[in-house]
């Protein structure tokens, strides 16, 4: 056929498809389903009709799946979806898309063995037939505002099923086509190529999404180059993983989007990254719409009679292991990983909407003409298809009303009597303007209100308490979406950098997945729980604290983190200011909600504020520079975006633009970085800070400020630990910590060193051990900057300088660990 009657027949398909989608907008039926009708009523008429005859020639084939429809749904589903709660429910996801297949494979392969079909062909057609693919099922779940962990659970298991899919088929099929038979011998083999494939290609894919992401932002990229990168990552990752390494194309796709859209779009302008996935979501539909009338296209209803029957066996099969793995593995998994309950109601609809598509009929029709059964494997994929399609997904809807999984829930009634409030108010004003200017008359204006009154009121069936208690859950949810708003501002202006931004942003939504959770345990233990960032730099400075070859490193680490520290600090004041001043303007919210919420995010901003005076008053020189590069960077970067606006919207001209924009990168790249290292202390300073040193020679105390090392501390650090190996001896210069001792399983508070104070085994001073165990645990209290020398140093000095040794042998007199020196 000429590529032009081609590219004119898929012009009129996708025409046929969006003109079906208006026409038939209020029919009950999925979109992707009333596709497939459609497509099956175009191929019987065209076997009839000399004018539909071309379309005989459009079926699906493996290739047209694999390399043209697969990459860009695979890319779009990882690029939209949520991660951060994809990272929470990984553990049911993983066990519905790795176990739960298996489970589907061996009991519809040893099922259909019964009927007379080899065991190793019924387990190649149980792996492909497992594959889900719910579009109609997400595209409803849209629709009715389905609770949004149901949602990632089914779209989530879909994406990593898909690939576990072809896996398993792929490994079954070789098998199968050499002629040999399954063995026990034979199962680690298996096991050690899924997992080369599957987490090979998510390797792949994410290390092509993180390489995007750096390449788009260091090179300041505009919309186009964004859409066109984002194009050439979602079919460069998967056929480069496929085709190429052999690993999985699927799963390099998906981690490529998730790469791309977690790490990259939130370095880049916000238009981009809409503009992005308005594209994608186009191309989403276009893919799709092919798809499925292409999937109907490609069935022959009257050549399949004659597979109903072991399809129906086969479909039987199917739901028992997918309700084995739905009712049994999932409460198994969450209980396992003390994860939030999944509803029976839920589960209910994961079982019942475990669809199949378009990915399962191009594996069956990958598989080689002349391998035994393949035509009863075609036509019963066809057959599970069409019901999943034609009875499964019609009947989603009316199931999740029965399940009452579409009503709304009182915190939602709640959300929707504010926003019913917001609109009356809007359309208030907008009425009364139009009286004042003369343009209706009183009766008009009488009438519409009272037409307003009757759209926008709402019944209200709680008591005052009541009341007060959804009105403050409304205030938080308003306040929660504030700190975002503001959080995004502040990073789009520079005032955080991309990590701290994505980290703060991570911590909301956990505090609003604690707020949304009916469960009060699991409230508790998500607003507790501390984010990973953080996590890892405690780990990262615990094993690095005592380490010698380290110290250098750590000093270079904490004063990166006084930083970044300081900068979380200053966003969480300007998100309190602006979260108090949005509280004091919603008057229609409960006074006491108000009042009760303002007051926990005053406490929040004094506790902030008193943590940045800490670090002014302790590192004056450094909060200097600080302020004056938050200053700076804020206001340059907010000038850029201001001429960007301007350019956008034709205000100036692009020559004026790009003189501007040279003269502020200009003065950014001239803004001293934060993390330079502290200026090293000085002889008379170490003298008037540390009683211990007071009245030393200055060439002793020279050589002493040479060997030592600076680091600082933040509130809450742990500078040694109880029981950890070291041997290094600390000075105080600025701050106060507090020492603890374990006793029983609690640490107790046992006494408080300040500025001159030391830390150290002073009894090491005397041997030549290369580690001691700690007798307690020190934590800054205050921000700290402490002097760290090594053990071999001060057995040095204090060869070379009798002086030292003289303070030292006074030390170790006193018996104390860790100790003040006293004159």
């Amino acid at each position: 056929m000429p590529l032009s009657e081609t590219v004119l027949i898929l012009a009129g398909l996708l025409a046929v498809a969006i003109v079906s989608a208006g026409l038939f907008r209020k029919v009950p039926i999925p979109y992707t389903v009333l596709l497939v009708i459609i497509g099956m009523v175009l191929g019987e008429s065209s076997q009839v009709s000399p004018a539909l005859a071309p379309l005989e020639e459009f079926r699906l084939s493996p290739d047209l799946v694999f390399f043209i429809f697969l990459p860009a749904l695979i890319f779009e589903a990882g690029f939209n979806l949520d991660a951060r709660q994809l990272v929470k429910e990984l553990a049911p996801v993983l066990v519905l898309a790795v176990p739960a297949l298996v489970i589907s494979t061996v009991v519809v392969g040893v099922g259909l063995s019964f009927l007379g079909l080899e065991l190793i062909i019924a387990l190649v057609f149980g792996a492909l037939i497992s594959a889900t693919d719910p579009v109609a099922v997400i595209a409803l779940f849209k629709e009715l505002g389905a609770p949004h962990r149901l949602t990632v659970l089914v779209e989530g298991e879909s994406l990593l099923n898909d690939a576990t899919a072809i896996v398993v088929f792929g490994i079954l099929l070789a098998v199968a086509v050499g002629g040999g038979e399954l063995s026990w011998s034979d199962a680690d083999a298996m096991v050690i190529e899924f997992v080369r494939v599957f987490i090979g290609g998510a390797l792949v894919g994410a290390l092509l999404g993180l390489f995007a992401s750096e390449l788009l932002y260091r090179l300041h990229s505009g919309v186009t180059a964004v859409l066109t990168m984002s194009v050439v990552i979602a079919y460069g990752s998967f056929i480069l993983a496929e085709h190429t390494l052999h690993v999985s194309g699927v799963m390099a796709g998906a981690a490529a989007a998730i790469a791309l859209a977690g790490f990259g779009m939130t370095r880049l302008r916000h238009e981009a990254s809409d503009a992005a996935r308005e594209i994608w979501e186009v191309i989403t539909l276009i893919c799709n719409s092919l798809l499925f009338l292409l999937v109907g296209l490609s069935v022959q209803v009257t050549e399949l009679v004659g597979a109903i029957g072991p399809a129906a066996i086969a479909m039987t099969l199917i739901l028992a292991a997918r309700a084995a793995a739905v009712y049994g593995l999932v409460p198994m998994t969450t209980r396992l990983f003390s994860l939030p309950h999944v509803s029976s109601s839920e589960r209910h609809i994961m079982w019942w909407g475990g669809l199949k598509g378009g990915l399962a009929i191009a594996i069956v029709l990958s598989i080689p003409e002349d391998l035994p059964g393949r035509q009863l494997l075609l036509e019963m994929t066809l057959l599970i298809v069409l019901f999943t399609l034609l009875v499964n997904a019609p009947t989603i809807r009316p199931l999740m009303s029965r399940l009452q999984l579409d009503r709304l829930t009182d915190d939602e009634r709640v959300e929707l009597r504010h926003a019913l409030q917001s609109a009356r108010q809007h359309a208030g004003e907008v009425l009364e303007r139009f009286r004042t200017s003369g343009l209706i008359s009183e009766k008009a204006h009488t009438e519409v209100n009272r037409t307003g009154e009757e759209t926008f009121t709402m019944e209200v069936i709680e008591g005052e308490g009541e009341q007060r208690i959804r009105d403050l859950y409304l205030a938080a949810m308003l306040a929660l979406r504030k700190e975002l708003e503001e959080l995004t501002t502040l990073y789009n202006t520079g005032v955080i950098p991309q990590h701290v931004y994505l980290d703060m942003r991570n911590e909301l939504h956990r505090e609003r997945g604690a707020q949304l959770s009916p469960d009060r345990q699991a409230q508790t233990k998500m607003i507790e729980e501390q984010s990973i960032v953080l996590r890892l730099e405690t780990a990262l400075i615990k094993s690095l604290r005592e380490k010698n070859w380290a110290a250098r490193l750590l000093s270079a680490y904490q004063n990166i983190r006084l930083a970044e520290h300081l900068e979380r600090d200053t966003a969480h004041i300007l998100v309190c200011e602006s979260v108090l001043k949005m509280l004091g303007q919603h008057e229609d919210l409960h006074s006491g909600a108000r009042w009760t919420l303002a007051a926990a995010y005053e406490a929040r901003l004094a506790h902030h504020r008193k943590r940045v005076e800490e670090i002014r008053r302790e590192f004056p020189d450094f909060y200097r520079r600080f302020e004056s590069r938050l200053a700076s960077q804020a206001t340059l970067t907010s000038a850029m975006r201001h001429a960007r606006h301007g350019l956008h919207h034709g205000e100036v001209g692009t020559k004026v633009y790009n003189i501007i924009e040279r003269r502020i990168t200009s003065s950014l790249t001239k803004l001293a970085p934060l993390s330079r290292p502290l200026p090293a202390i000085t002889p008379k300073e170490l003298s008037k800070t540390t009683p211990l040193l007071e009245g030393l020679p200055e060439r002793a105390l020279q050589n002493l400020a040479n060997h030592a090392q600076t680091a600082t501390y933040l509130p809450g650090d742990t500078i040694i630990g109880q029981h950890e190996k070291g041997d290094a001896f600390y000075i105080i210069t600025h701050g106060d910590v507090s020492v603890f001792r374990s006793s029983g399983g609690e640490e107790v508070q046992i006494g408080e060193l300040g500025t001159g104070d030391f830390i150290g085994e002073t009894s090491l001073l005397y041997y030549q051990a290369r580690s001691h165990e700690r007798s307690a645990t020190l934590k800054a209290r205050t921000p700290i900057t402490l002097l760290r020398i090594r053990h071999q140093d001060i057995l040095k000095l204090m060869k070379k300088h009798p002086e030292i040794r003289r303070r030292m042998q006074d030390v170790h007199s006193a018996r104390t660990r860790p100790t003040r020196y006293r004159r």
